[in-house]
């Protein structure tokens, strides 16, 4: 068996475990594919996508949180508004490790959906709040605050907008 073979058979088996109702078994397998690396990508990608099983959503967020391949960004930022506060709480935490290379996807969600959604808001303020803590520059204090549970969400896209002029050095 070659290579790619082996690669392919192990990848489809983590894949198979991840739906088990055995949380060591979904470990083990989320082991795995994180071991397997970026090959494992479009996988983890289509099943927090698509699955209809909370497991297997949250199993696919840890990993492609720990792979932490771009690839996964624009799923992480969808995955922010899973009807399963684990899964968007994963989702958050996978997206911190980005840092700024996740901003634009998060900033345009927050500008389209930012004043809609209580769940979307909670976990982009969970991002931003945990990047200024851990030293990632340019986080304002006015994003995290119209985040703020407390805050008005019609500040919400305006904030975001305004960030993402700064971003592309427009005044």
């Amino acid at each position: 068996m070659s290579k790619e073979q082996g690669t392919g058979t192990n990848l489809k088996s983590s894949m198979d475990r991840l739906a088990s109702k055995d949380g060591m078994i979904r470990q083990k397998a989320r082991k795995s594919l994180v071991a397997l690396g970026k090959p494992a990508v479009s996988f983890l990608i289509k099943a927090l996508q698509d699955s209809k099983l909370d497991q297997v959503r949250w199993e696919a967020a840890k990993a492609l949180g720990a792979i932490s391949d771009a690839r996964s960004i624009p799923v992480l930022v969808e995955a922010l508004e899973d009807c399963d506060s684990d899964v968007t709480w994963l989702a958050a935490e996978a997206l911190i490790t980005f840092k700024k290379a996740a901003w634009p996807l998060l900033l345009q969600r927050l500008v389209e959906r930012g004043a809609k959604s209580d769940v979307l808001r909670q976990g982009a303020h969970h991002v931003f709040r945990e990047q200024k803590a851990g030293g990632v520059r340019g986080v304002p204090t006015s994003l995290i605050e119209a985040l703020d549970s407390n805050g008005d969400p019609e500040s919400v896209p305006l904030a975001a907008s305004d960030l993402r002029r700064r971003l592309k050095g427009k005044p």
